[in-house]
């Protein structure tokens, strides 16, 4: 993890140099990242449960999978590469849908994120070192969750969660 490289980049989402992993975070550097949400049915949404051994919201609920834009990568790279670190999903760009982006914050640790969809019936194989679990939910479901139990998910999921609902409900037409 100590070995992991990220593109520090400015606010228009710039290149700017490079810099670990914990140089990144230490400093609150903008840097790159993804999300994805995985739908195995129509209006139905894969949510993981990061591992205990995470050092970022371990034991929380969070998108599909996410993960960092390492030096050099592209965003769309970056998810392909985490649907098949985090959930053993081998994709290819064209099934990855973008739904929204955002500029960096705190609730999201200072990241440029973009947020993909993937349509994907077969069986996650998840990666244990990554994620504790996976459940199927409705936005709905998400949403009531999210407002019982805050606590029970990661802070950017909570930030990013109404730019999804939106996203989902203009590309997928899912209600909550």
């Amino acid at each position: 993890m100590d070995k992991e490289i990220f593109d520090v980049v400015n606010l228009s989402d710039q290149v700017v140099r490079q810099a670990s992993r914990i140089e990144v975070h230490k400093d609150d550097l903008f840097h790159r990242a993804v999300h994805i949400m995985v739908s195995p049915s129509p209006c139905q949404w894969i949510l993981q449960k990061r591992s205990g051994t995470k050092d970022i919201d371990p034991l929380l609920w969070t998108s599909s999978c996410s993960g960092h834009v390492d030096f050099g990568e592209h965003y769309i790279d970056a998810a392909v590469r985490e649907c098949a670190e985090e959930l053993g999903i081998v994709t290819e760009h064209e099934f990855l849908i973008e739904i929204f982006r955002t500029s960096p914050c705190r609730e999201t640790g200072n990241e440029f994120v973009r947020f993909y969809l993937l349509k994907y019936q077969k069986k996650i194989n998840f990666n244990t070192d990554e994620v504790l679990q996976t459940k199927e939910f409705s936005i709905g479901q998400i949403e009531q969750l999210i407002q019982k139990h805050p606590e029970d998910f990661s802070g950017s999921f909570i930030h990013l969660f109404p730019f999804l609902k939106k996203g989902v409900q203009l590309n997928e037409g899912c209600l909550p």
